[in-house]
């Protein structure tokens, strides 16, 4: 039993082209066998090294082929984009848009050729007989202790790719979500940084955010309502309503935000304090709050003006 073990082993290692070449050239099995595996494995090597360079070398320009594709496409749309944003107020930032795709290109071409040298150095480390099991198992217990210490570090990460993928928001949009408001200042892969309307500065993990409203995206609506006495004549109040709100959007300055003339819907509410007017305004995005501003206050002093209010 034990004398078969030998030779099992012998008949292993002696096989290959090489080998029986040797042998049929009259080599005696000993130095066949030395031979084979001191030309095999460098060569071994040598082809492992070639492939690897090769892989990384064509994963990375089909990665940057296709990236330059949809690079093209996006560009295509720039003209659309770049008019959405004119009327919307917003200047031009669809350049950060192409920055996004060239930097999702780097990254991906990058993790590429790191996976294909990982696999090559394995592969060469097999054939060298190195024996990976202790490592392996000290990497297993390292990795599972570092993964569950950095569950939230992937999180950010993984959401932040998702989020500037997606193209959920850019820098200067207004946005809501679930723990701060505020204008984007800045966007990483791991945090959003925002500026609240206090000038308080939020770093909000692109993991937190589950849920996230955009109001810098077209048009913005918004409501005013004015509260006018039970007395006052319907018709003739709302009439004095829609010409001081018409007149208080004509300024060149606040005419430029504006989309749309001044609508007045009508009686909202009726309470007993009095009938509730409501106003609807179409602005751009971010430019709703002063607008909204003047037009209460042009509307407060036509009425009062015309005693329909009292002073």
């Amino acid at each position: 039993m034990l004398s078969a073990l030998p030779a099992a082993s012998t008949a292993q290692n002696a096989s290959g082209y090489l080998y029986e070449l040797l042998r049929a050239l009259g080599v005696s099995v000993s130095v066949a066998r030395h031979v084979q595996d001191l030309l095999l494995r460098p060569l071994t090597i040598l082809v492992i090294l070639l492939l690897a360079a090769l892989a990384a070398h064509l994963g990375s320009s089909i990665i940057r082929r296709s990236l330059r594709s949809l690079r093209a496409r996006a560009t295509a749309k720039a003209e659309d984009r770049a008019e959405e944003e004119a009327q919307a107020g917003h200047p031009t930032r669809f350049g950060t848009v192409l920055g996004r795709i060239d930097m999702f290109g780097r990254i991906a071409a990058n993790l590429w050729r790191v996976v294909v040298w990982v696999v090559a150095v394995l592969s060469i480390i097999g054939v060298l007989g190195i024996n990976l099991a202790p490592f392996v198992a000290g990497a297993t217990v390292l990795g599972a202790t570092i993964g569950f210490g950095a569950q939230s570090l992937v999180k950010d990460y993984l959401s932040g790719f998702l989020l500037l993928a997606e193209d959920q928001y850019r820098i200067g949009d207004d946005v809501v979500t679930t723990s701060a408001t505020g204008v984007v200042e800045e966007m990483t892969l791991r945090v959003t940084r925002l500026r609240g309307d206090d000038g308080t500065t939020w770093h909000v993990p692109n993991g937190d955010i589950r849920t996230l409203g955009n109001t810098s995206r077209r048009s913005a609506s918004l409501y005013v309502d004015v509260l006018v006495p039970l007395a006052a004549p319907i018709d003739r109040t709302l009439q004095l309503i829609e010409e001081a709100a018409t007149e208080a959007v004509e300024p060149p300055e606040i005419a430029a935000s504006c989309l749309a003339p001044p609508r007045v819907l009508g009686v909202e509410d009726l309470t007993t304090d009095g009938l509730t007017v409501r106003i609807a305004l179409s602005t751009k995005p971010g430019t709703g709050a002063p607008i909204a501003r003047a037009v209460r206050a042009a509307v407060v002093s036509r009425l009062v003006q015309e005693r329909v209010l009292g002073a």
